[in-house]
């Protein structure tokens, strides 16, 4: 699914480029997507993003092509069960009413600058896993900086979706923001516990680490040892990363580092 930012960022790029915004202003009830959630109708007739997929998304891609033919703005209300609101077919017992306005490319650009900048992935370790795990970031409209000192491994062949490669000169460096989520995955446990340490230095929020039960308890002893306290260190850091879902492949393993982040992002 094309991500709405990068459909914004088309449309103010183009003069004569108009699009209908689909934007969700209340819900009641049950109901797949919460307010604020955005659909977009480009020039191209394509939609990126979505308001909650089904019967109302069926609907709601009708109402915003009648909406760019005809203009103006629209605000309609669709049930999703009991609930009062054009039918959708939906049990779920809720409704969600929806605003459509046109949108020109001065629009477009004035939404894109207002909208929060999503949260960036620092991976460390350009490895299996670390390779898998890009890849799904990258169906979540994620970027991600993928750093690791083997050149020869962080290619733009095997990391295509990474917004940015670091290959350091010298030592890894851990340089996060207090909404930027740092996942350590890297060929070395020495190399692990010096980014570790650098990344509880740090605001990040979430802080994950792949490795062995026994090797979690020795690093949080480490921490511990050097001053990081346990509040932090039980607040932030996730060890060893990951859902518990049995995983055991690369791909495996990257899903459940990033449904993790996923519960991370919408606590």
């Amino acid at each position: 699914m094309n991500d709405v930012r990068e459909a914004l960022a088309r449309l103010a790029a183009d003069p004569a480029g108009r699009g209908v915004l689909a934007e969700i202003e209340a819900t009641e009830g049950s109901a797949p997507r919460k307010t604020g959630a955005r659909m977009l109708l480009g020039p191209d007739g394509r939609f990126s993003g979505t308001v909650g997929g089904g019967g109302l998304e069926y609907l709601a891609q009708r109402d915003a092509r009648d909406v760019l033919r005809a203009g103006g703005e629209l605000r309609r209300t669709y049930s999703l069960g009991s609930a009062p609101g054009e039918a959708t077919g939906a049990i779920c017992g809720g409704s969600a009413t929806v605003v459509f306005r046109v949108l020109g490319p001065e629009d477009a650009a004035a939404l894109l600058a207002a909208l929060p900048k999503p949260p960036r992935v620092l991976l460390f370790g350009a490895g299996h896993v670390g390779r898998a795990l890009a890849d799904v970031l990258a169906l979540l409209d994620l970027p991600v900086t993928v750093t690791d000192p083997r050149a020869e491994l962080l290619t733009a062949e095997r990391f295509p979706a990474a917004e940015r490669r670091v290959v350091p000169e010298e030592r890894m460096t851990v340089d996060a923001a207090a909404e930027d989520l740092v996942v350590i995955l890297t060929h070395s446990h020495a190399l692990d516990y010096a980014v570790l340490r650098q990344a509880m230095a740090t605001e990040a929020r979430y802080v994950g680490l792949i490795g062995s039960r026994k090797k979690s308890a020795l690093f949080r002893e480490r921490l511990a040892a050097d001053g990081v306290p346990p509040a932090d260190i039980e607040a932030r850091l996730h060890m060893p990363v990951g859902l518990p879902i049995g995983a055991e492949t690369p791909e495996e393993i990257a899903v459940s580092i990033a449904a993790e982040l996923i519960a991370e992002l919408h606590k």
